[in-house]
């Protein structure tokens, strides 16, 4: 079994960004936390061989996806495909905090992870 936390009861200041699972723990999955500052982005993302979802937890961003953009706030749910480009910038005054999910889809099965 494998669970953590995002951070610790007794952190004064929670993590800008923090990967939670990560893929050798996994058969083709990854999970991470990101933190991000009012008018502060994130980089600019491009993968060939990995999709992503974001789960949007707090504050409000402009999600830039290939020539697109949409606002994105609590309970928004994103699906970032494979040669994409994406970003986003917070635009709340409170801090943006999400979810990622990354998938490799073309990597084969491990044949079962380590903690199952």
């Amino acid at each position: 079994m494998l669970v953590r936390k995002i951070w610790e009861d007794d952190e004064i200041e929670r993590p800008k960004q923090k990967l939670l699972i990560n893929e050798e723990e996994a058969e083709t999955i990854a999970l991470g936390y990101v933190s991000v500052d009012n008018g502060n982005e994130t980089t600019t993302g491009f993968h060939d061989d990995e999709e992503e979802i974001y789960v949007i937890l707090k504050g409000k961003a402009i999600l830039m996806m290939g020539d697109e953009e949409e606002e994105v706030g609590p309970g928004s749910v994103a699906y970032v495909p494979i040669n994409t480009k994406h970003k986003m910038t917070c635009i709340s005054e409170e801090k943006l905090e999400y979810l990622y999910f990354a998938n490799w889809p073309g990597r084969a099965k491990k044949g079962g992870n380590k903690n199952g």
